[in-house]
């Protein structure tokens, strides 16, 4: 009786030991990243990754982060990372703080090593692909089991961005054609589409423009034979009235990408949704 009373217990702790070793959590790669951009690109290099989260640190309606803030929620939630993927370029003000409060966090600066024009790097697609490449690399090193993963997600997802944006032709419309932004982020698009900036003025919520800036830039626009002016719609809207009224050069509006819906494929749709546009407005 004594041994069959033993066995039935050394048999219930074994299975009751097991099954409550099976259902523990496994601990989870918390991958923080800096903004809409770098999700994107983060979520396509690591959601095929086992045990790896992705979240974004501000929201898709923060907007640029030059002058961004950390939120006491910021902080917190930057208490529980693993790694913070940033765009870089100096793109995130705040990093300073980040470092101080946080010293022992890895940083993986998406635009290291790339010859960049303005902390708008993804708005070219090229540069994009390098920064998607950046973060697969230095996930690899901070998680080696999941570095086949990384490697072969970012690759995969470089050829879908490379094979299914669509410039409308406009790299030919436009090739050599004088352009004008009011964004610096624009500069990238003027690029990828071989188009010259003539002339240009970087347009936010803080920048006070002045009646001559105004002057000069209309100017140019009319001098320089100015076919099309890339514009941010809340910063630009005033100027490109101005533009319309004052000149020959059609006004087209587009989005940066610093927000979004979330969905792995948005960088694609919103690149392919500016492209149209300018293809409209020609």
């Amino acid at each position: 009786m004594l041994v069959s009373i033993t066995v039935v217990s050394t048999c219930g702790t074994y299975f009751y030991v097991k099954q409550n070793t099976k259902e523990a959590p496994s601990k989870e790669l918390l991958v923080m990243t800096s903004c809409n951009p770098t999700y994107l690109a983060t979520l396509n290099v690591a959601k095929d990754a086992d045990g790896v989260m992705v979240q974004n640190l501000s929201q898709p309606s923060t907007g640029c982060l030059h002058d961004y803030t950390l939120t006491t929620e910021d902080m917190k939630n930057l208490s529980k990372a693993d790694v913070l993927v940033i765009n870089g370029a100096g793109m995130e003000g705040y990093l300073e703080d980040v470092v101080k409060a946080y010293p022992k966090l890895p940083i993986i600066d998406s635009s290291e090593g790339l010859d960049v024009e303005n902390s708008h790097v993804w708005m070219s697609e090229d540069l994009y692909q390098a920064q998607v490449k950046n973060i697969a690399a230095g996930l690899s090193k901070i998680d080696s089991g999941n570095a086949a993963t990384y490697q072969e997600s970012a690759e995969r997802y470089c050829n879908i961005v490379a094979g299914r944006v669509d410039k409308q032709g406009l790299d030919e419309d436009l090739a050599g054609a004088n352009v004008a932004i009011l964004h610096e982020a624009f500069e990238y698009t003027a690029d990828s589409l071989g188009a010259n900036v003539v002339a240009d003025m970087d347009l936010d919520e803080e920048r006070q423009v002045s009646a001559g800036e105004v002057r000069d830039f209309i100017a140019i626009v009319q001098d320089e034979n100015v076919k099309v002016v890339f514009a941010e719609y809340d910063y630009g809207n005033a100027m490109g009235k101005l533009i319309t009224e004052q000149t020959d050069a059609k006004v087209v509006y587009l989005e940066t990408l610093v927000h979004g819906d979330y969905s792995d494929m948005d960088y694609i749709s919103i690149l392919n949704k500016n492209y149209a546009n300018i293809k409209n407005v020609l």
